[in-house]
């Protein structure tokens, strides 16, 4: 990925897919490491050279990744070792196959969604600049070119100003986005920010409470501890509101309190009724397991619907700023060509 040394979401999909087949029938990580190092994806075949190499020394999987952690996803590595330890690798890698090819799926439709208002202002900027061009071409010899933002920007020199300033503010804006994509405790800071803004909280939280309720899952089903069971499920949000209370919730298991009073107590923003409501239940009933499945489930779906209202509003946000450019074009030219005129007039009247 362009400024980001992570591996490509598709090539992590197809590792987890041949994982979780080679795994299955019994193939040792050394082999399927092997093979991936040479019909793998190409993106990825010195680092599965590497791991294979780590792996036929006796390292753990865990072990071997580690030396390339910043290659992967958190969830990828939190996940690695729940089902190493407990012996659950095959589901694991499934699970860990469904989310990243739900990420992908995310992410193109994401980006799709955002091809035409992109278009659109960089045809907006591309116009704003020919006007200009266009209006320094055509002043009359030794007069002053008609100047229609007001500010001294016309002809060609007016014309290498906008464009410079339209596109250089859309390649900060590109660039800002693939570096925080990437940068994980940017990414968790700006998510945990995210759950105090009306319209985006709702999105983060869905992904937040998708990871954590797919971890606890897991690690309940595993049979670890309820302290290290909460643990790596606050640790799988990659939140940093979430990853805050990790520690003082499994001080809390370690003492003996129950999940869903643990997470009642947690700030509201991070749980909502419904979901410790389903936890309740599933403390009670002693299916939290399976009710976690299920709410894995749940927010996966809903996470899908958010990010088409956060798409949605990213795009509205476009139009919005090149609606506004040309506001203020359109009422420049106004004054400049009626109301200026008449000001002028009136004043040589007086």
């Amino acid at each position: 990925m362009i400024f980001s040394p992570r591996l490509p979401l598709g090539a992590i999909v197809q590792w987890c897919r041949a994982l979780r087949h080679g795994v299955d029938i019994g193939l040792s990580p050394v082999k399927i490491f092997k093979q991936q190092a040479k019909s793998g994806p190409s993106s990825a075949r010195e680092l599965a050279k590497s791991i294979s190499e780590r792996l036929a020394q006796g390292s753990s999987l865990e072990a071997a990744l580690k030396p390339d952690r910043s290659k992967f996803p958190p969830l990828l590595i939190e996940l690695i070792a729940v089902g190493e330890k407990t012996g659950r690798l095959t589901e694991t890698f499934e699970e860990l196959e469904r989310y990243f090819e739900q990420t992908v799926s995310t992410r193109k439709m994401f980006h799709g969604a955002l091809i035409w208002p992109c278009f659109t202002y960089v045809s907006a900027v591309g116009i704003i600049a020919a006007m200009l061009l266009v209006l320094g071409l055509i002043a009359p010899a030794g007069g002053k070119p008609f100047n229609p933002l007001g500010i001294g920007l016309v002809g060609f020199k007016g014309a290498a100003i906008v464009l410079t300033l339209g596109f250089g503010f859309a390649a900060f804006v590109v660039v800002a986005y693939l570096f925080a994509r990437d940068n994980d405790p940017l990414r968790a800071k700006f998510e945990s920010f995210a759950l105090n803004i009306p319209g985006l909280a709702g999105c983060f939280r869905a992904f937040a409470l998708q990871r954590f309720s797919m971890a606890l899952h897991m690690t309940i089903e595993a049979g670890l501890k309820a302290d290290e069971c909460l643990m790596y499920s606050f640790r799988a949000t990659t939140n940093g509101a979430y990853l805050a209370c990790a520690e003082s919730c499994a001080k809390q298991a370690r003492a003996g309190r129950a999940v869903d009073k643990i997470l009642a107590g947690c700030p509201k923003k991070l749980f909502p009724e419904e979901f410790l409501d389903s936890v309740g239940v599933g403390v009670v009933t002693g299916n939290l397991a399976e009710v976690m499945d299920k709410q894995s489930e749940q927010y996966r779906d809903e996470a899908g619907r958010k990010i088409k209202f956060l798409t949605m509003l990213v795009s509205g946000g476009v139009y919005a700023l090149i609606g506004l450019m040309m506001v203020i074009v359109i009422i420049r030219m106004f004054y400049l060509t009626v109301i200026a005129p008449i000001n002028e007039g009136l004043d040589a009247i007086k």
